[in-house]
């Protein structure tokens, strides 16, 4: 009861404004919008079976989010029972679609090849085999970036590096054959 506690308070309070750099190519160089379609920037449409016809989605994006509760505290254990959590509650089931690790997540600096890393200690098994459970869970995974040189924690962002950590990002993600 106390982590089903924890996990709903960190819920409620992962509702304020974070950035996450989207992790999936989409077709014809559109972007996908987490969970919501595609935009395409060469004409300006919204593609997809959440968008409405004027565009709009029809739903706000609803999952779960780490930093307003746990920031540093985060480890793979924490994010798997979160997921199962997310199940076993019936939020999922309710359209809380969603597990987002914001920030704190990698390793001060990028690797010898310029990649972000995930912290070690915390992320053992790496991140895709975290993205492979949450997605085994019917789940979504969001991982957090900047767009500057740093977070706002001080850990690396992407500035000159969005085309790689966007690879990188996508090579976790749920193939869909």
């Amino acid at each position: 009861m106390a982590l089903l506690l924890l996990l709903l308070h960190a819920f409620i309070i992962s509702l304020c404004f974070t950035r996450f750099l989207a992790a999936a190519a989409a077709p014809n160089g559109a972007i996908q919008l987490q969970g919501h379609g595609y935009y395409r920037a060469s004409n300006q449409s919204f593609h997809g079976p959440n968008i409405s016809a004027n565009g709009m989605s029809q739903k706000p994006a609803m999952g779960w989010n780490n930093y307003n509760y746990f920031q540093w505290s985060i480890n793979e254990d924490l994010i798997r029972a979160t997921a199962d959590a997310m199940v076993s509650t019936g939020l999922a089931a309710l359209g809380y679609e969603y597990i987002n690790i914001d920030d704190l997540w990698a390793e001060k600096t990028r690797n010898s090849t310029g990649y972000l890393v995930p912290r070690q200690d915390e992320f053992p098994s790496g991140m895709k085999a975290l993205a492979d459970y949450i997605h085994g869970k019917g789940l979504k995974f969001g991982i957090y970036s900047d767009a500057g040189n740093q977070t706002c924690a001080n850990q690396p962002g992407s500035l000159g590096y969005e085309q790689q950590d966007a690879s990188t990002f996508a090579s976790w993600r749920k193939r869909i054959t």
